[in-house]
């Protein structure tokens, strides 16, 4: 062995104690949590309008939307969740943001489920389930749309064109 390999520990020994104590005795001492932390996910249902825009950018799929003829169900599993912030950065609305929380643990699975459901809005002509109501109100604020035409469902609004241009064609 070379005099450098045996001196070695004492080098590094000396480099930290120049550098002193940079642990914390957690969960005795609170760690230091800078803003840019993300833990959980905080999902605001007055916001959350149920488009499903979180689902589809969640990579590990923590976020699922389930659709059945009578609502919209947004579950988010935090067992799953990698903390990425994908979904903030997609949500259209504002409903999510990432808080600083990452003492998860439980007993209770169902401390770490969340589940939002969002009532289907049905259509006034055939009486067809089509949208949340909260997504109908997102559209009329960003789409420049008739109020009349808004509680139609796609089919039927699309019939409707179908019907005035046949008219105008005679």
């Amino acid at each position: 062995m070379t005099l450098k390999k045996l001196l070695k520990p004492f080098k590094l020994l000396s480099i930290a104690k120049k550098a002193g104590v940079v642990t914390v005795l957690y969960p005795y001492q609170k760690p230091l949590i800078t803003p840019e932390f993300r833990g959980k996910i905080v999902i605001d249902s007055t916001k959350c309008m149920g488009c499903g825009a979180c689902a589809n950018a969640c990579p590990p799929n923590a976020l699922l939307i389930t659709e059945s003829n009578e609502a919209v169900i947004l579950n988010y599993f935090v067992g799953r969740c990698i903390f990425c912030g994908r979904c903030a950065d997609v949500c259209p609305t504002g409903a999510i943001s990432i808080s600083n929380e990452f003492e998860l643990a439980t007993t209770n699975l169902d401390n770490l489920k969340t589940i939002l459901v969002h009532r289907h809005r049905e259509c006034v002509n055939c009486g067809r389930p089509f949208a949340t109501g909260r997504m109908l109100e997102y559209v009329l604020r960003k789409v420049h749309m008739a109020k009349k035409y808004i509680n139609e469902c796609p089919d039927c609004r699309k019939n409707r064109f179908i019907n005035i241009v046949s008219i105008r064609k005679r």
